[in-house]
């Protein structure tokens, strides 16, 4: 088995590239990781899709991470194209839980060590392709935090304000406030969006 040194990986349900990184992040330390070189079919399904793998892979790299603390982070590997390198963490089924991308010093000298490897195929047990947005990760926070302050929202005056706000006409019918404010936020984001997110995170400052 090849192993990788001294990287810096950052676990995120989603795969997210470095320069989308954030502080609050929990950015690990890796000391010592295992790395595999597959078929892009299989790096492509493992970097955004919903993925299970054989128990055997499972097997191979259970507890061969390690960081440069206690803190223990699961069956976790590094996996490449030959292009791109992500870290990868599974669930003890084989499910994978959780991603991340590489700084891009980094992820070149992974690339370097891997250009001599054999391809490891990795047994896929199941694979459901989830549809991928287009929209940076910014947006996609914006709009998980619209979503959920919609959806959870009772205040009436405050619902009929922001409907105001944004479609500059009147409304009475909650249920149809949500409906129509829900289904603007599936959208490509945009300046009037944008707009509509601050009010609403004053809303929410206010409440709280």
């Amino acid at each position: 088995m090849n192993y990788i040194y001294d990287i810096i990986l950052n676990f995120n349900n989603n795969y997210y590239d470095f320069f989308e990184w954030k502080k609050s992040d929990s950015i690990i330390n890796i000391k010592k990781i295992p790395l595999f070189l597959v078929s892009n079919d299989i790096f492509i399904m493992m970097k955004y899709d919903k993925v299970v793998v054989d128990n055997s892979f499972i097997n191979l790299i259970k507890e061969k991470t390690y960081t440069y603390t206690k803190l223990k982070i699961g069956n976790a590997s590094l996996i490449s194209n030959g292009k791109e390198v992500i870290g990868v963490l599974f669930d003890d089924k084989g499910n994978v839980i959780k991603r991340s991308g590489l700084l891009i010093d980094e992820e070149e000298e992974v690339l370097e060590e891997i250009e001599i490897r054999a391809k490891y195929d990795i047994k896929i047990i199941s694979h459901k392709k989830v549809k991928r947005e287009e929209i940076n990760r910014i947006e996609r926070d914006k709009k998980n935090f619209l979503n959920n302050y919609i959806r959870n929202e009772n205040n009436v005056s405050n619902l009929k304000y922001l409907y105001y706000d944004y479609f500059e006409e009147e409304c009475d019918d909650t249920s149809i406030i949500k409906k129509r404010l829900l289904d603007i936020i599936k959208y490509s984001w945009n300046k009037k969006l944008d707009s509509f997110y601050n009010t609403v995170k004053i809303f929410d400052k206010i409440k709280n």
